[in-house]
């Protein structure tokens, strides 16, 4: 956001509480995330910098049942390449570009207030050293992640219980097996069966580094934190993570001989959306006005393309005013909304026993008969890949509906289920491809950085 209004001239200030870099959880991209990472100014960079990330790979709870997803089935240009960023240097670089865009960052510095008047807002923050300093500004821009400062003051934050997970992660895991499609640069998700409805990620981010984390319902979190500290864990966080990875057949064999190399990470409860997402004189944009679960890696390229989106109007208010603006503001929330209830159909699809397994895809063409069962299967498919969340959400939800008809889901099954492209164990991808030459040149940096 900063990095977009700094683009069109405006004058902007960025409070950020953290000292960057710093961990955070969220490494993998869609696709669709490459054409802001050329608008912003930063592709070459990210280029030379991470892994390359071709597809997903979706591995059943037994372990050995599993389909690839591979974006150049459907996207016919370079974004089919997507990445796997290590999160601290990913952020931490975005931050530096807006400086060198010319915005002026504090970090370390923590908003306390905000009073919002007629023409604009002062904001009340402290800074690293201690003091309480002032700022006035034409226009706050709240992106405070999932922190939702502003609505937190304005009482418009609601949680999203029927999507009440923990997560638990580690962003290092050196010496695992790179095997399959793993040495492809592929997102593996592992499927958690019963109680759990959860599931694993896996994400290489580098030549011997992969991310591991675990998502589980938090009502089964909570049984296992009594379970393990009355059998005397003092560490039952780290406990349970362990526990849940050697329980997976996959990442048992992965990990087998691997070293955690960093801290775990806890990321629980974290599904809400905030009702009043912007005012005269302010908004919100990124996880600071919604966020939904992570399973369709869907968080970065929201937080990104809605504030890209947001930032024109923005940019409109400033020069032409609120009653200029106020339509434009009214048309990008729609849009934005409309994306994150996209996002929520999927993954209220996958939690259900309604949702496609995309691990069975590859062995299920019979189990296509059960109309009731798959009736939504083809716009799964389509959601998932790439990310067209925005600019397809209309048409994806009327395809959703016509799916209802069977004559019409008959008709997609034989154009499209019925194809080689769905069965795939692979992506076809060289591994010198995902991990290319320019790893080499930051790795050692990272080491001695414990980034």
């Amino acid at each position: 956001m900063a990095s977009f209004l700094a683009m069109k001239g405006h004058s902007v200030t960025v409070l950020e509480k953290e000292k960057f870099p710093r961990e955070h959880v969220g490494e993998s991209m869609l696709p669709f995330c490459y054409h802001v990472f050329r608008e912003l100014g930063i592709l070459e960079e990210m280029k030379e910098r991470w892994v390359r990330k071709p597809g997903v790979r979706f591995i059943d709870v037994d372990g050995i049942t599993n389909t690839a997803w591979c974006f150049w089935h459907h996207i016919k240009d370079e974004s089919a390449m997507s990445f796997q960023v290590i999160r601290s240097e990913f952020d931490d670089v975005l931050l530096k570009h807006s400086a060198s865009l010319g915005a002026t960052v504090h970090d370390q510095t923590r908003v306390m207030n905000v009073d919002l008047d007629e023409s604009g807002g002062d904001v009340h923050a402290v800074g690293p050293d201690g003091k309480e300093f002032r700022l006035r500004a034409r226009f706050v821009v709240d992106a405070s992640g999932r922190d939702t400062f502003m609505s937190n003051r304005l009482g418009t934050k609601v949680a999203h219980k029927e999507l009440e997970r923990t997560a638990l992660s580690c962003s290092y895991w050196k010496g695992a097996k790179f095997i399959d499609t793993l040495e492809e640069g592929l997102i593996q998700i592992v499927y958690l069966g019963g109680e759990k409805q959860g599931w694993i990620w896996c994400i290489p981010l580098g030549n011997d580094r992969v991310s591991v984390g675990v998502v589980m319902n938090s009502s089964y979190y909570r049984g296992q934190r009594a379970k393990l500290k009355g059998q005397g864990y003092d560490d039952w966080k780290m406990a349970l993570y362990l526990q849940e990875i050697q329980a997976a057949p996959y990442t048992k064999n992965i990990l087998d001989g691997a070293q955690m190399e960093r801290d775990l990470m806890v990321n629980g409860d974290y599904s809400y959306l905030c009702k009043e997402k912007w005012g005269d004189k302010f908004c919100l944009v990124g996880d600071a006005s919604a966020f939904i679960d992570p399973i369709f890696s869907s968080g970065v390229f929201m937080a990104m393309n809605s504030s890209r989106i947001v930032s024109k109007v923005v940019h409109k208010r400033l020069t032409e005013g609120v009653e200029a603006s106020e339509g434009d503001f009214s048309e990008a929330y729609e849009r934005v909304v409309r994306a994150y209830d996209v996002i929520d159909k999927l993954i209220r699809l996958f939690y259900t026993p309604e949702a496609i397994n995309f691990a069975q895809l590859g062995s299920a063409e019979s189990s296509f008969e059960d109309f009731d069962h798959y009736q939504n299967a083809i716009a799964v498919y389509h959601f998932l890949i790439g990310g067209d969340f925005f600019e397809s959400s209309n048409k994806y939800s009327g395809f959703i509906e016509s799916l209802r008809d069977p004559k019409m889901f008959a008709s997609f099954k034989k154009l499209i289920i019925n194809r080689p492209s769905l069965s795939a164990q692979s992506c076809e991808v060289a591994h010198e491809t995902a991990f290319h030459p320019g790893l080499l040149k930051h790795e050692p940096r990272r080491e001695r950085e414990r980034i």
